[in-house]
């Protein structure tokens, strides 16, 4: 096994797998009595396949010299920086599990410029009372030998060949003081990284999960990912071998080069919410037969794809032999030829993903209009274009028409559904119902008979409804004091309908649902979930009016103010202290009241409420 001169020691290294062009090597950097070998041993070749991987004994463990009987993180830290650069990188992808990830942490702080990207796994950013009280015991090296002997023997295997058999005593001293010491990052601190970074920690880490340590370095350091395992105890790398390496190198291959990473950093800022956007985009850098970058991916709009163009040549700049930017396979998805459509079905599902058993994001009701941004195997990806939305449906449920047709429908549709479900039949003499309306739907009447309206489908077929079902348009609400009552008039008919997750209709809704519900039958459309729905409303800082809309929301873990992303539910005000929501502590649409005198009173909601909006 090879080793090399580094400040003073004999760094003793593996290597695995071959140099890749344009890639940075893995530098993989073990824990506290442990060796590369040790931690890593089953992971290092894994990586092989497709990295460069180094795997050193750190000063005075292993067959890893330490002359100086010395230990701590930065000595470790500016050892591992000096590695990398010795053995001819300029930068490494650094990953430290337990007191290797906090040398890594200290790496990516202190020589951040020989990090790439940089893995913290079972890490401390700071040394919490847990660790103070905790530590001590477990390292005890009296202690070990009388209760763990296994380890001692594993130590001393370890350790031994090099350093001594009774080395492991002196080892534990030194690990024992550093870590009741150091590190010492404050948030402050972490903010000035600019590194890509992954934090893991198993959810049952016993070691690092009750100070939550990696929910503290994620918080601080921009961009950072957070994996929290659940069921995996301080050792993910070999508890949870499969899911480790699959994270681990899809964020290499999303984030583990400076294009990828600048895209990245670009979606996060103005295209995070995928509700909205669709900005999946990687770049290739191909030296043959000239220098480019290969943009490759979907974008939603064609803004994007000259986003990101801009984004690299901003990165390529100062670069005399930059490469050029090639985004001809680049798929933008909506412009100008992208079909129209018109929801064809009383109420359609609108999914997560192409499949029937993926999670119901909302519901799309007749008539109103999608864009269908592709097709796979029966389904639609479509825009809903009044919430803009993106989701996907049956490719049955759509009927397929031009944008002037899907405006002429529209515009034609002059009458509102304003009972709960409006039965329709194919005649005036049926008794056979051939479909249900929800409440809030517009409809196109052909012609009145007494008592009568036949309607219009989207496709052209002529259903015939109950005409005491509908309101006429020269009778619709509008967003004032009267409409507002007579709207809630209507709502509180609702009262029992099941709560749905992703719902819109009396078959069921969720809390946002029913929200834009009543918003909708008054004339404005609000975007479809609680958070969003809270960004665009004006604030109320007095007591509520009938029809604003009250948000509520879990506290940050540091006990700051409510945030726009901590948004949960949503209900509709009564006026003072009552409110109708759909819930799923009712598991309905029901009242709940904010005073603790009342019988419908809930202290959650109390707790919890983060804010008060109105839209008219």
């Amino acid at each position: 096994m090879p080793s090399i001169a580094i400040h003073g020691a004999e760094i003793y290294y593996q290597t695995y797998g071959k140099d890749q062009p344009d890639q940075a090597p893995i530098l993989l950097i073990h824990g506290a009595t442990s060796t590369g070998e040790g931690d890593w041993g089953a992971i290092a070749p894994a990586l092989g396949r497709r990295w460069r991987v180094i795997l050193p004994d750190c000063r005075g463990h292993g067959r890893s010299s330490n002359p100086q009987r010395s230990y701590s993180f930065k000595e470790m830290a500016s050892d591992m920086a000096a590695l990398v650069r010795a053995l001819g990188y300029k930068r490494a992808h650094v990953i430290g599990h337990s007191n290797g990830g906090n040398t890594a942490l200290v790496v990516l702080i202190e020589h951040p410029e020989v990090v790439q990207s940089a893995v913290i796994q079972a890490a401390n950013a700071y040394v919490s009372p847990d660790l103070l009280e905790r530590e001590p015991v477990v390292l005890d090296a009296e202690r070990i030998a009388r209760e763990a002997p296994e380890w001692m023997q594993e130590m001393i295997a370890a350790h031994g060949p090099t350093h001594g058999e009774n080395y492991w005593r002196e080892l534990l001293a030194l690990t024992l003081k550093e870590i009741l010491s150091e590190p010492n990052y404050t948030p402050e601190d972490l903010r000035q990284v600019q590194r890509p970074t992954l934090v893991i920690q198993g959810a049952e880490d016993p070691v690092n999960a009750p100070g939550k340590h990696a929910q503290f370095i994620a918080r601080h350091i921009p961009y950072a990912e957070l994996w929290l395992p659940a069921g995996v105890r301080h050792n993910v790398q070999l508890d949870a071998f499969s899911e480790w390496l699959q994270r681990v190198e899809s964020f290499l291959e999303r984030r583990g080069d400076d294009a990828n990473e600048a895209l990245h950093r670009l979606e996060r800022d103005s295209y995070a919410d995928s509700r909205e956007w669709i900005f999946d985009l990687r770049a290739r850098r191909e030296n043959a037969p000239r220098a480019r970058i290969v943009l490759f991916g979907q974008t939603l709009y064609p803004a994007q794809r000259q986003a990101a163009v801009e984004r690299l040549e901003q990165l390529t700049a100062e670069d005399e032999s930059a490469p050029t930017i090639d985004a001809d396979s680049v798929q933008v998805l909506l412009d100008d030829s992208t079909p129209w459509a018109l929801v064809n079905r009383c109420v359609a599902d609108l999914r997560r993903e192409p499949r029937n058993l993926s999670e119901r994001v909302s519901q799309a009701l007749l008539g109103e209009a999608a864009r269908i941004l592709e097709e796979k195997d029966g389904w639609a990806h479509v825009r809903m274009e009044h919430d803009r939305y993106l989701g996907w449906m049956h490719l049955s449920a759509l009927h397929l028409c031009d944008r002037s047709k899907v405006q002429e429908y529209q515009a034609a549709c002059q009458s509102m559904v304003q009972v709960d479900l409006l039965n329709a039949v194919a005649s005036p003499d049926d008794v056979e119902i051939c479909g249900k309306i929800p409440f809030g739907v517009r409809v196109q009447v052909q012609e009145r008979t007494p008592g009568q309206a036949q309607i219009r489908l989207p496709d052209g077929r002529l259903w015939w409804v109950e005409d005491a079902g509908l309101l006429p348009s020269d009778r619709w609400p509008k967003p004032d004091a009267e409409g507002i009552a007579f709207t809630l008039k209507l709502m509180q008919r609702l009262i029992g309908v099941p709560y749905l997750w992703g719902g819109r209709t009396p078959f069921g809704y969720d809390c946002s649902g029913l929200a834009g519900t009543f918003w909708r039958f008054l004339g404005v459309n609000l975007p479809r979930d609680a958070d969003q729905q809270y960004l665009v409303g004006m604030p109320v800082e007095s007591m509520p009016q009938p029809g604003d809309l009250l948000f509520f929301g879990e506290r940050q873990e540091d006990g700051s103010d409510f945030r726009y992303k901590n948004i949960t539910h949503v209900a509709i005000s009564l006026g003072g202290d009552r409110m109708i929501h759909a819930n799923g502590a009712a598991w309905a649409v029901s009242y709940n009241s904010l005073d603790p005198s009342s019988p419908e009173y809930r202290a959650w909601l109390r707790d919890n409420l983060a804010g008060i909006r109105r839209y008219a």
